[in-house]
């Protein structure tokens, strides 16, 4: 409960602003998480945080995998792609090691969740990890800050 408040304290004055409300949405996600936390949007904008909490993790020690998970930031087309793997009517999506299609990104896992801003912006949100995340932990973030986000805005 401390750290739902904690995350609502730090994106509450970006409430009325998408792009400050996206970026700290992925900061406070990737430090409550320890990863590397993406959002995407139907705009095409990418907001990414934590990318230096993946090099605590012994699966990135591997320099393929690594280089192949920054990568991703820089081609949100792959991202994208990646992303529109997942389905399910349910509102969080994991995808594990070989969902990816991708020998490097075998190790890793992605927990994300959709989202809106009100009517204007749709997207992603979520998080990058190795495949052993401690899930219990991670699905109930990765759901609260995409609740909060579209909770905040649903004025718009």
């Amino acid at each position: 409960m401390a750290d739902e408040v904690r995350v609502k304290e730090k994106v509450w004055d970006y409430r009325f602003e998408a792009d400050k409300l996206l970026r700290e949405a992925t900061r406070s996600l990737a430090t409550q998480t320890g990863t590397l936390a993406v959002a995407t949007t139907n705009e095409g904008d990418l907001y990414y945080s934590g990318a230096a909490n993946i090099l605590d993790m012994p699966e990135f020690y591997n320099i393929d995998l690594t280089r192949t998970v920054l990568a991703l930031l820089d081609r949100q087309d792959f991202l994208c792609e990646i992303l529109s793997k997942a389905v399910g009517e349910g509102d969080i999506h994991i995808l594990i090691g070989d969902d990816f299609e991708s020998p490097y990104l075998s190790q890793c896992s992605l927990v994300f969740s959709d989202y809106s801003l009100g009517k204007k912006y749709t997207g992603q949100l979520g998080v990058i990890g190795p495949y052993r995340l401690h899930y219990p932990t991670v699905i109930p973030v990765v759901r609260y800050v995409s609740g909060l986000l579209e909770e905040l805005t649903r004025a718009w």
